[in-house]
């Protein structure tokens, strides 16, 4: 029998974790935090010895909890790279950020670092053995490092061949995040995938499609092109890892030759990219990008910076603090300026408040709120590296899985409905019910 217990993700987009139960084995996928709540919340809690965790990718929505989980069920982080480097580098920033807020994590920077001590990392297509169960990792096309892992449950020989043939769901796939399509960082995930019995998708764009990525370019050049042409300041907004280097690569595509600057959490993200080129779609572009880039480390490069036309990429995705708060003060009132959203704003987000009323909250030194109008244009696209809704169903027919379990989605039950309309045997799981026992 396997059993599935659901840690976290359970109809919304946060906080990521499944462990699986084999009989012989305890493998966790995933153990992040739900970055949207404060203070931050996390998976259930994990009770008894692990044989293995497996790390779909950085994002701390599925890694922010690893300290936490390792602190009392320590084992090895399976992981691509360059995961390892891109996770210590946000543990490192939410114990920063949770210092500066006045809030009190579960975990410590001695706990962080102990988890980083237990990645290990391991390559595409090449299985490894957990006991009785054989584990195999395929590309998810999501982000640099992202992985969907594969299980094959019952693989050592000794046990007799009638238990295995009695067996109903021997193999399994933990998605993660991923993507099908090809982008400029990173090419799409694997198609060429196992038969399997379990599938555990995320549904995140279960629900509505993506807009057609060639022309999102070319609307980011037009504003970009727009924006230097009015002598203004094109402030891009990015997500730290994976959307600022798809960003870089965009504007390079299409010979935006002005000055280039990268601030915040990004250039270090930038800097262990790079570090990583077997992980990108070219593995040259990346730094031959870099070339005209410089990268802005403090608060007097960027008041000169903004004295000139130029394009800044920066962060944070959603507005919620990092250097583009400082760009918004000083370039708020500047109509020949602009401001690009490259990604989805969360509800309650401040990227998402800007776009609904055109002001920007802010928190000053006393934490009063206060509102930014801004005048500077403001657009939002969609750079986004999950798998859109027409290819998620295109996926999951082709792989005809047995059982699906539909996680991380703001809608989920929504989701498995329309997947048994179309005869699947598809389970939403949620808080009152998300322990499966799978004869």
């Amino acid at each position: 029998m396997v059993r599935l217990e659901f840690l976290g993700a359970l109809s919304i987009v946060g906080s990521s974790g499944v462990l699986v139960e084999t009989g012989s084995e305890r493998i966790v996928f995933d153990y992040g935090t739900n970055i949207q709540e404060l203070p931050p919340t996390f998976p259930h809690v994990v009770k008894g010895k692990i044989d293995a965790v497996f790390l779909s990718h950085a994002h701390l929505d599925h890694s922010g909890g690893l300290a936490i989980l390792m602190k009392k069920n320590p084992c090895t982080i399976y992981a691509a790279a360059p995961s390892k480097q891109m996770v210590q580098m946000l543990l490192k920033d939410s114990l920063k950020i949770a210092k500066h807020e006045g809030i009190r994590l579960p975990f410590t920077t001695k706990d962080a670092q102990s988890a980083i001590n237990n990645f290990k990392h391991i390559e595409y297509r090449k299985p490894i053995t957990i006991g009785n169960t054989k584990a195999i990792t395929y590309a998810a096309g999501h982000i640099p490092g992202s992985m969907m892992t594969f299980l094959r449950i019952g693989n050592n020989k000794t046990q007799a061949s009638s238990k295995r043939k009695k067996r109903k769901y021997n193999t399994l796939l933990y998605t993660g995040d991923f993507n099908t399509k090809d982008t400029q960082l990173i090419n799409g995930s694997d198609t060429r995938l196992p038969e399997l019995d379990i599938l555990i998708t995320e549904s995140t764009y279960a629900d509505r499609e993506h807009p057609d990525r060639k022309k999102q370019e070319k609307e980011l050049i037009k504003i970009v092109q727009s924006t230097l042409a009015n002598d203004g300041i094109a402030v891009v907004s990015n997500f730290a890892i994976g959307r600022t280097q798809e960003v870089l690569l965009i504007l390079g595509k299409y010979g935006i030759d002005y000055p280039l600057y990268i601030d915040g959490m990004a250039k270090k993200a930038t800097t262990i990219i790079n570090g990583h080129p077997q992980a990108l779609r070219d593995p040259t572009s990346l730094d031959k990008a870099l070339r005209k880039v410089h990268y802005i480390t403090n608060e007097r490069q960027r008041a000169k910076i903004i004295k000139n036309p130029c394009v800044i990429l920066t962060t944070s995705g959603m507005l919620s603090g990092g250097p583009v708060i400082y760009y918004l003060q000083k370039l708020y009132e500047d109509r020949r300026s602009s401001l690009t959203l490259s990604g989805f704003q969360v509800p309650g987000t401040p990227g998402h408040t800007l776009m609904e009323t055109g002001r920007l909250p802010l928190e000053d030194c006393e934490r009063k709120i206060h509102e930014l109008k801004l005048k500077m244009s403001v657009r939002r696209l969609d750079f986004s590296s999950h798998v859109g809704r027409k290819e998620m169903f295109a996926f999951i027919e082709r792989l005809n899985p047995k059982k699906i379990f539909c996680v991380h989605g703001d809608n989920t039950p929504k989701f498995a409905r329309e997947l048994r309309d179309k005869g699947f045997d598809a389970t939403a799981p949620l808080p009152e019910k998300r322990v499966f026992d799978l004869a």
